[in-house]
């Protein structure tokens, strides 16, 4: 191999038909070189069902993570890269392969890349099809510090041309796209079980081991937490307690979680994690069995104590009781949606914490609207009814932070002018529960509360059993009654504001509750 400002060539050993497909050209290269001459493929979309490009995008925290490993790690080793040739053979003016010598038995091969010719097509005849994040990373690494020893070693790295010289580019692609997809789906990844339970086995000094791989550091430490855990805890995780671990880890090194900048700094916020992790475990375990004795239980207790317990200064505290008492409240609410969609049985995903996303997605979905269907006119006890089902639910939301409701009544709606019923309706489909003063016998009260039903939205009715009407100086007092078909439904009764605001906190309660 030689460098010069035209070409860059490349020497190795010809592997014809390898596996019956496929011609190979095997060597070492300067890293600098490999990069300068190869592009990536990065996946663009696909419509109708096709795409362009394959590889996963950047990603500059692996690419940290490798120059990490090069430049400090033990035992380096620089798997290959695999890139795609596209050459006519040796006459090829841009990229061409040749044999070094005659003899038929010599399998010795160079491989010259005019740059000049190569840019001028647009640099698309050499693909990176395995190591691209491996190339960024060593390149960047060779920029940063070019004359450090322990860098130098690793100027070389072991390459593999793949030979493509199809008369059809499209094969060439798909052929390119298959090998990348076999390369990375086929073998085994480094988060499996098994290759989790050989790292676990490494001796090595522990600063060494954290620089290495912070994540597996974490999950070491982790594995001794929790093996002292209530008993079945551990065993519990069935047959892939360390990819449990190491995934909990994952979400515990994230932007907002705790530091990796050193070993003292994570293990110290580790420990003030775990004490609150541990309590939750033994508060919830009795009602909440199925989730904590799951795969999903630490990381998602992990991202809900970590990234969604902390309020503003001006809502509340941040003391370490208030934030496990929220946390408390949201792990309730997730696991039983946890138990509702059968999570327990779902095959063991990567990283368990979407399950949370999707969790708080369909939560924030449904959370927050309620429909107020009552008699829209003028009178100040209705005011006062409408004022006293407000101070319901802002007494709730006190209570259930997690879940807070916000009324909504369509004439207090600004804005531009729309249909009303059309409207009406759009609201109760949107909303989580319906509240239906039935005050007033008003026929779309009823109408409502018939669509609500009718889309299996729930609803608490309440009832004022006597309306009292005020003449000049004159009482008297009105009897109201509900109607036949809405008779043998629970309702609430109430002999005025603050009774119904009372009785309806109470059923707001229980109506979470059962939810």
């Amino acid at each position: 191999m030689s460098r010069g400002r035209l070409k860059i060539w490349f020497e190795g050993l010809m592997q014809e038909n390898l596996l019956g497909t496929f011609n190979v050209i095997r060597g070492f290269a300067d890293l600098r070189d490999l990069a300068e001459v190869s592009i990536s493929m990065p996946y663009q979309g696909a419509k109708n069902s096709t795409g362009t490009g394959y590889q996963r995008i950047h990603d500059d925290n692996h690419v940290e993570d490798i120059k990490r490993f090069l430049s400090k790690g033990r035992n380096r080793f620089f798997p290959e890269i695999v890139l795609s040739l596209r050459s006519a053979g040796p006459k090829d003016p841009v990229v061409r392969y040749v044999k070094r010598r005659t003899s038929p038995n010599d399998k010795a091969y160079w491989v010259g890349v005019n740059l000049k010719e190569l840019r001028a097509e647009g640099g698309s005849r050499i693909r990176r099809i395995d190591g691209n994040h491996r190339l960024e990373a060593a390149v960047q690494l060779l920029k940063e510090d070019d004359s450090f020893a322990s860098i130098q070693s690793h100027r070389l790295a072991p390459f593999c041309f793949v030979v493509l010289d199809s008369d059809k580019p499209e094969d060439d692609e798909l052929a390119e796209a298959m090998l990348f997809n076999l390369i990375n789906s086929k073998a085994m990844l480094i988060t499996s079980e098994h290759s989790l339970s050989v790292l676990m086995r490494d001796d090595g000094a522990a600063a060494e081991r954290f620089i290495e791989d912070p994540q597996l550091y974490l999950t070491r430490w982790m594995h001794a937490k929790v093996k002292e855990w209530p008993q079945g805890f551990y065993t519990s995780m069935g047959d892939n307690p360390l990819s449990c671990l190491h995934a909990a880890a994952c979400v515990l090194l994230r932007p907002g979680g705790i530091s990796k900048t050193n070993q003292e700094d994570l293990e110290k916020e580790a420990s003030q994690l775990f004490g609150p992790l541990y309590e939750l475990a033994i508060r919830l375990r009795d009602e909440h069995e199925t989730f904590v004795n799951s795969y999903a239980f630490l990381p998602i207790a992990a991202e809900v104590y970590t990234r969604h317990s902390m309020v503003k200064s001006a809502k509340g505290a941040n003391t370490e009781v208030e934030r496990r008492r929220r946390t408390e409240r949201w792990l309730r609410d997730f696991s039983r949606w946890f138990d509702r969609v059968g999570a327990a049985d779902l095959p063991l995903p990567v990283d368990p914490s979407i399950l949370w996303t999707v969790f708080k997605r369909d939560f924030d979905k449904k959370a927050g609207q309620v429909f107020i269907a009552m008699s829209f006119r003028e009178s100040k006890t209705l005011e006062s009814i409408y004022k006293a089902i407000e101070e319901a639910i802002e007494q709730y939301n006190e209570a259930h932070p997690n879940a807070p409701l916000s009324p909504m009544r369509i004439d207090k709606q600004d804005g531009p002018s729309y249909e009303i019923p059309a409207r009406v309706f759009n609201e109760i489909d949107q909303s989580r529960l319906v509240i239906a003063d039935l005050t007033d016998e008003k026929q779309n009260v009823y109408c409502e509360v018939g669509y609500a039903k009718a889309k299996k939205i729930p609803f608490i009715l309440t009832f004022q059993g006597k309306t009292e009407i005020f003449s000049g100086d004159t009482k008297s007092s009105v009897a109201n009654k509900v109607h036949f078909d809405l008779a043998p439904y629970r309702y609430i009764e109430y002999d005025n504001p603050l009774d119904l605001r009372d009785k309806l906190k109470k059923e707001l309660d229980a109506w979470i509750e059962n939810k």
